[in-house]
């Protein structure tokens, strides 16, 4: 797959936003307020090969949800899944996001940006790394990597993408991360002195491609845990492979299905944050 291929975009519009809307299930929909992200022609790369360079920038996205009590969290241990060490506080069946976003180019010129998306949950963020040492080293996915052509302002094309990672997207992003984790915990890598590929990178980087859903998918399918944990938040970021100025605007919509996991507007509860650990491939 090449990663810096722009792909077509169906665009869709975006919903006018209030303070609470209702889902087509009957869902109560909260929207949280608006945030933005922008890239400057000054980011140095962050990877760059001789041949590639990839400039990028990130958010973080803290989510709103609920920090479980110590007395909670005892309870869980008691019921573990594997891959986890205990039961997730936090299901991916009880709450829901959807992320819908405007993507801008300052410039005159037209430029290919990635917008692309790092999931956290409970048991730690993902963080994409680079696989391989020397000629063979290459950037791995990230949990959503969506490329698109954008027109400069000079173009007598639209300079602006509108788009929306639907709750389906965000749902299968906390489905990719935990069959992620899963490979990555129990698929034995290759001694360090021998001269095999590491299974787990074209595992994991199959999982996160945006063209392969799960449960249609018998290549990892098996990967996948028998309970899913929902996101606590997530890395959003603008990537390019020269110089740019575009900005990102984003608007997050999230329902609490179960009732309980998402903190009150009026509350001053502090949220349940990402541990510090880190989930990546070889050579990250």
């Amino acid at each position: 797959m090449n990663r810096m291929e722009p792909k077509n975009l169906l665009v869709f519009a975006l919903l006018p936003c209030s303070l609470l809307a209702t889902a087509c299930g009957g869902d109560d929909v909260r929207h949280l307020d608006p945030q933005s992200l922008a890239m400057d022609d000054k980011v140095a790369p962050f990877y760059d090969d001789g041949e590639l360079a990839l400039y990028e920038t990130q958010i973080h996205v803290q989510l709103p949800i609920v920090k479980p009590t110590d007395g909670q969290l005892q309870a869980l241990r008691a019921t573990a899944v594997k891959p986890f060490k205990r039961h997730p506080f936090l299901t991916a069946d009880q709450v829901a996001v959807q992320v819908s976003w405007t993507l801008t180019n300052l410039d005159k010129d037209g430029h290919d940006v990635a917008v692309v998306i790092d999931p956290w949950n409970e048991f730690g963020r993902y963080v994409p790394g680079i696989s391989g040492t020397g000629e063979d080293a290459q950037p791995n996915l990230d949990g959503i990597w969506e490329l698109y052509e954008l027109p400069g302002t000079a173009d007598p094309r639209p300079s602006r993408i509108v788009h929306t990672f639907t709750y389906e997207d965000m749902n299968e992003l906390a489905t990719d991360f935990a069959t992620a984790i899963n490979i990555l915990e129990n698929v034995q890598p290759p001694p360090a002195d021998a001269m095999m590929d590491d299974p787990r990178v074209g595992l994991v980087n199959h999982v996160f491609d945006v063209q392969n859903r799960s449960g249609n998918d018998p290549f990892t399918d098996r990967y996948r845990p028998g309970v899913i944990p929902g996101l606590l938040g997530f890395d959003l970021g603008l990537l390019t492979r020269e110089p740019a100025n575009v900005a990102l605007e984003f608007s997050l919509e999230i329902i609490d299905r179960s009732g309980d996991r998402i903190i009150a507007e009026d509350s001053s509860d502090k949220p349940f944050v990402a541990p510090e650990h880190v989930y990546s491939l070889a050579g990250g």
